[in-house]
């Protein structure tokens, strides 16, 4: 399989239709994604196994109320918030089966009716489209030709890899890998149905002593492999749920933190403005208690200021009449005359005397009450002043004022108190303390299941010694007549088949991992061979002395370079055309190892590889090394504000980064 391109529309974080190309080059193979946490890379994987496989990406062989869930899950919430009902996802690919290549354009979309999720698929071959038949026939053998078990060996996940490697998981990894990829799960199912043919057509009662020995041993075998196998998905589920449990665990946590900062910064807010309204009406309350205590009784008396100020006016004018008439005598206004050169002084002389005091001259009625001074006449005057202008209404107006930010202030502080006695911090703590427990719980569960693990691995071993044992008996005497005998014979040759064809493969397999290990390993040579056994899938690694290598010894990184070299190896053995896919593959890598995957590996990892990277895990440069490879490369940046994710056509841009 071939992916040349994909479209999203309205699905997670990618809001509106985008388009990805994803179509490589020989020279070029590789398609360079980059995004930071959160941006949308994990939806874009899960899109293409939903894309292709629907309700079989999840396990269901039916579009039931789980699927949907997880359908409604993906969709964009903010196009569900406005009622829109286009989502939708588009996938190009190309196909070679039976020796001719097929273009397939896969649309698959929902839409909300009555409340409810409603599918629907089309499907496209060579432009034409296909009728539900067809699109059956095409469902069944691209399950055949591409199983999502397949799909999910082809992409790489750091988490996952790490996983494996931690748990010890490498056997069992590599025995589920080899049986997909070489064809030897087929021969399983032949075995089954034989197993199954020999069940329905065999009489108990007509088969001696031996042969109902060998049928008992081999229906406990059946019963020992399906209790394992039982075991093993159950363990899977565990390890599932776990990291499910530790991923709800690490994002309520973050929540918590991001939440309880915005709590912090909403409440010193609150306080903030709570503490300038209470510092504002203490000011205009100191105004307004000056106000009343100096000034209001002079409005209450309004007139009666009027009046006294007319009074001291009054008095002055009288205090100036008086002083002016006694200075003013007869030979001051004499020599005033004399130097006017002004005839008839006498007559005259009188005359301006009265001619000026007039100017002065108080109301007849006035008299002398207060005798006020200058100073005191000041503090009239401004009284005055201020009882005549329109302070008072400022006065209101700041009384006023007062009130309504009281009222501001009371809403203020209700809104604290409900922001402090929120649920959401004790339930966020609760969750977590739920987490852990969960968590601490399935730990418990995979210790247990191991140990049943261990003891049915040992009871296969001793079902299967004792039924080789009757059938080299069988042998021996000839006994192989019957139909039972012989559908044994053929289960037997069949068994031996893939016995033979596993140890050839995996020979070849442990011969390419060995070549890639070395180019990748800064220590070159350190590995001088490997084993891969057959039976148990344990892999043994040699020195230049063939002496036995402990993989515990091995650095995190050098295991990491262990495993992917095998999973290359096993790929390129098969003969498969895939992608592969790559998702924070190098995370745990150092320098050395980082260039030695981008510069050997990569290249090398067949026509398509889709990495998945943070600017940390591919930084400048590692880009370097790389870009010589990209056929494409685009940046998933995510709006906080819009909370979309928009597909720009390029790398992180480094330099503009630096600037």
């Amino acid at each position: 399989m071939y992916i040349k391109k994909i479209q999203l529309t309205n699905i997670g974080p990618y809001r509106g239709m985008h388009s990805i190309d994803l179509s490589t080059t020989k020279e070029n193979n590789t398609i360079l994604i980059g995004g930071e946490n959160g941006a949308g890379k994990t939806t874009f994987l899960n899109s293409i196994k939903m894309g292709l496989f629907g309700s079989f990406a999840y396990g269901y062989k039916t579009e039931n109320k789980e699927y949907f869930k997880k359908v409604e899950s993906l969709l964009n919430h903010a196009a569900k918030a406005v009622g829109e009902n286009n989502f939708r996802l588009k996938l190009d690919f190309d196909i070679t089966d039976e020796l001719s290549k097929a273009e397939y354009s896969l649309y698959r979309s929902w839409r909300f009716l009555n409340g409810n999720i409603k599918e629907a698929f089309d499907v496209l071959k060579n432009g034409k489209h296909l009728n539900e038949y067809e699109k059956d026939l095409f469902n069944s053998r691209l399950r055949e030709i591409m199983p999502p078990q397949l799909l999910d060996l082809c992409l790489f996940d750091g988490e996952e890899i790490s996983r494996i490697i931690n748990n010890n998981l490498l056997s069992s990894y590599i025995e589920n890998l080899s049986h997909v990829l070489f064809n030897l799960d087929l021969f399983e199912a032949l075995e089954i149905d034989l197993e199954s043919y020999s069940h329905q057509n065999t009489q108990i009662s007509s088969l001696n002593k031996q042969e109902k020995e060998l049928f008992e041993l081999k229906e406990k075998r059946k019963e020992l492999n399906s209790h394992l196998n039982e075991i093993e998905e159950r363990l899977h589920s565990i390890f599932q749920k776990q990291e499910e449990l530790e991923e709800d665990f690490k994002n309520v946590k973050s929540d918590f933190e991001v939440y309880g900062g915005l709590v912090r910064d909403e409440r010193e807010h609150l306080n903030q403005e709570i503490n300038n309204i209470e510092n504002m009406r203490k000011q205009n309350h100191e105004t307004i208690r000056q106000f009343v205590a100096n000034s209001l009784p002079f409005f209450i008396a309004k007139e009666l200021v009027i009046d006294t100020r007319q009074q001291l006016v009054n008095e002055e004018k009288f205090q100036l009449y008086s002083s002016l008439n006694k200075q003013l005598t007869d030979q001051k206004i004499s020599s005033i005359l004399e130097k006017l050169q002004v005839d008839n002084q006498e007559i005259k002389s009188q005359l301006l005397k009265d001619e000026i005091l007039l100017t002065v001259k108080p109301s007849d009625e006035t008299g002398i009450i207060h005798r006020a001074s200058f100073s005191e006449s000041r503090q009239v005057e401004n009284v005055y002043q201020e009882v005549k202008g329109q302070k008072l209404i400022s006065y209101q107006q700041l009384i006023q004022e007062n009130k309504d930010k009281l009222i501001e202030a009371q809403g203020l502080r209700e809104k604290l108190k409900v922001n402090d006695s929120s649920s959401e911090f004790s339930e966020m703590l609760e969750d977590m303390e739920r987490y852990t427990e969960e968590i601490s719980q399935a730990f418990k569960k995979i210790e247990t299941e191991k140990e049943m693990q261990d003891e049915v691995k040992n009871d296969l071993l001793k079902v299967n010694s004792s039924i080789e044992t009757i059938e080299a008996l069988f042998r021996d005497q000839e006994k192989s007549r019957n139909s039972f005998v012989e559908s044994q014979k053929i289960i037997s040759l069949s068994q031996k088949f893939r016995e033979i064809q596993l140890k050839k493969k995996l020979q070849e397999v442990q011969m390419e991992a060995l070549r890639m290990l070395n180019k990748l390993m800064r220590k070159r040579n350190y590995i001088a061979s490997m084993k891969i056994d057959s039976s148990t899938f344990e892999v043994s690694l040699f020195d230049q002395n063939k002496e036995a290598i402990e993989k515990s010894t091995l650095s995190a990184g050098e295991k990491e370079i262990l495993l992917l070299s095998i999973i290359w190896a096993i790929f390129k053995c098969s003969g498969r055309n895939v992608p592969f896919i790559f998702d924070t593959l190098l995370g745990r890598l150092d320098r050395t190892h980082k260039t030695s995957i981008l510069t050997h590996f990569i290249p090398n990892s067949g026509k398509q590889v889709i990495i998945l990277s943070t600017d940390s895990e591919i930084d400048e440069y590692n880009y370097e090394l790389l870009h010589s490879y990209t056929a494409r490369e685009f940046t998933l940046n995510f709006d906080v504000n819009k909370k979309e994710t928009i597909v720009v056509p390029n790398y992180f841009t480094f330099k503009s980064l630096e600037v």
